[in-house]
């Protein structure tokens, strides 16, 4: 699972705490370091 973040950004914080927590894995990606394309994007892609 992708999980974009903004690391100032409480809501984000509170939620990869809650996915830590749950033991489920998933790529972090910063969105302001690493923005997404239009096609990353898109459902399914």
């Amino acid at each position: 699972m992708l999980f974009l973040e903004y690391l100032q950004c409480s809501a984000c914080q509170k939620a990869k705490k809650w996915l830590d927590e749950h033991q489920i894995s998933c790529e972090d990606r910063h969105i302001m370091e690493n923005n997404p394309t239009s096609d990353q994007m898109r459902i399914g892609a």
